[in-house]
C-alpha cells in the first residue's frame, strides 16, 4: 500500500525549515562578524548575575540591564571579535522581546549620525541579531502565522536587510536561503513596500530560473498585500494538477493545493482540499502518512472545526500509536504541546489521550502553553 505525506515546502508547523548551524556573516560597513550558536556562546553578563548565580529568575529589569550590558561591552570595542559578538546576539536573544526591544530603541539614533563607531556596531549588531534570530526560529521545526512578529520590534531596519537579501543577496548569502525569508517578511512587513522592491519581488516570481518554492511563497506575499494575480495563477495550475495522474498522483497534488491554500491563509479552503485528498487516498488504496493528517489538523482547527480537527488528530496519533511506524515518519512531541496551529484542539478534554496515544505517558502529558 502506498503512503503519501505533504510537499517538503508545507507551511504547516511540522514541516519547520531546516536551516545551517549558522548564518554566514553579513558585512556591514566592511564589518565581518559570525554569529555562533548560542547554545555554545557564553554570556559574560548574565554569569555575573546574583539573582541568576542563587537560582532565583531575573526581574525584567535585571534583564534589560544584562542586554545593555553586554551590548554595551561590544559597542566599547572595535568591533572586531566574533566571538564577542556571538556572545553579544546570545545575550540579546536570551529573551528575545525584551532584547529586541532594547536594541530596536538604540536604532534610531543610528540615523542621525551613521559613521560613528556605535552607530555602526548597532547596525551590525542588529544584522546579526536578526540572521540568528531566524535560525533559530527555523530550527524548531515549527512554522506559523506570527512566529517572526518579534522582529518589529528592529523595524524598519529589520526588513531593510531581509528585503536586501532577497532582491539584491550577496555574494556570501545562499539563493537557495531567500525562501525562508518569505515569512520574516511576511510577519513583519504588512504593507505594499515601494515600487522598486515590488518589482524586484514580480521579477522573481516571473522568472522561470528561480525555483518553483521561491516564486511561490512570494506570490502568497504578494497576495497578503493586496495583488493576489500571480496567486491565483498558481492555484489555477495546481487544480489543474489534481485531475492529471493515477489515483497516488491526484492525491499527491491535492495534498499540495491544500498546502498552497494555507500558505494563502486561506484556511476554509485548505481544509476542503484535505477533505478531498483523504477521500482520494481512501478510494485509490493510498495511506497517507501522519504528517499529512497532522497537517489536516492544524488548517481544521486554524478554520474553527475543532470536531474535524481533533478527527484528524486521532488519525495521526493512531498510526503514531502503532510500534510498525518508521521513526523518520514520527512527529516530534511538542508539536502536539505547544503549535499554535492546533491550539483549539489543545483545549478540549479528548486532546490529552489524544498525546497519550501517540507517544505514551511522559512528562507533559498535560498541554503547554502555546508558543506564541
Amino acid at each position: 500500500m502506498n503512503m503519501l505525506g505533504l510537499p517538503s515546502n508545507t507551511r504547516c508547523a511540522a514541516f519547520g525549515l531546516a536551516l545551517l548551524a549558522a548564518f554566514p556573516s553579513l558585512a556591514i560597513a566592511q564589518q565581518p562578524a559570525a554569529v555562533q550558536d548560542p547554545a555554545t556562546a557564553q554570556d559574560p553578563a548574565t554569569a555575573q548575575d546574583p539573582a541568576t548565580a542563587q537560582g532565583e529568575q531575573p526581574t525584567e529589569v535585571q534583564k534589560l540591564a544584562t542586554v545593555a550590558k553586554a551590548a554595551e561591552k561590544w559597542l566599547a570595542t572595535d568591533q572586531t571579535s566574533e566571538t564577542l559578538m556571538a556572545e553579544t546576539v546570545a545575550a540579546v536573544l536570551k529573551d528575545a522581546k525584551i532584547g529586541l526591544g532594547w536594541l530596536g530603541r538604540q536604532l534610531p539614533a543610528t540615523h542621525s549620525a551613521p559613521s560613528v563607531p556605535r552607530s555602526k556596531g548597532l547596525r551590525s549588531l542588529c544584522t546579526q541579531v536578526t540572521l540568528e534570530f531566524l535560525r533559530q526560529t527555523q530550527k524548531s521545526e515549527m512554522v506559523f502565522v506570527g512566529q517572526y512578529e518579534a522582529l518589529s520590534a528592529l523595524q524598519p531596519t529589520a526588513s531593510e536587510l531581509l528585503f536586501g537579501l532577497l532582491l539584491e543577496t550577496p555574494t556570501w548569502y545562499p539563493l537557495t536561503f531567500r525562501e525562508r525569508l518569505v515569512a520574516p517578511l511576511r510577519d513583519i512587513q504588512l504593507r505594499l513596500p515601494a515600487v522598486e522592491r515590488v518589482d524586484g519581488i514580480v521579477a522573481l516570481i516571473t522568472d522561470p530560473q528561480e525555483t518553483t518554492g521561491l516564486r511561490r511563497a512570494l506570490a502568497a506575499m504578494m497576495a497578503q498585500w493586496g495583488q493576489p494575480e500571480h496567486a491565483n495563477a498558481v492555484v489555477k495550475q495546481l487544480i489543474a494538477e489534481t485531475t492529471e495522474g493515477d489515483g497516488e498522483d491526484r492525491v499527491q497534488a491535492t495534498l499540495v493545493l491544500a498546502d498552497y491554500y494555507n500558505v494563502l491563509r486561506d484556511y476554509k479552503n485548505a481544509a476542503r482540499a484535505h477533505r478531498t485528498a483523504q477521500a482520494l487516498a481512501a478510494g485509490a488504496g493510498v495511506q497517507l502518512l501522519p504528517i499529512a493528517w497532522y497537517a489536516a489538523a492544524c488548517v481544521h482547527a486554524l478554520n474553527g472545526e475543532p470536531e474535524r480537527g481533533l478527527e484528524a488528530l486521532e488519525r495521526c496519533a493512531q498510526m503514531h500509536a502503532s510500534p510498525n511506524l518508521d521513526s523518520s515518519l514520527r512527529l516530534q512531541r511538542k508539536l502536539f504541546e505547544i503549535d499554535p496551529e492546533i491550539a483549539l484542539l489543545r483545549k478540549d478534554e479528548r486532546f490529552v489521550p489524544l498525546l497519550k496515544l501517540a507517544f505514551g505517558d511522559a512528562p507533559g502529558d498535560k498541554p503547554a502553553k502555546d508558543g506564541r
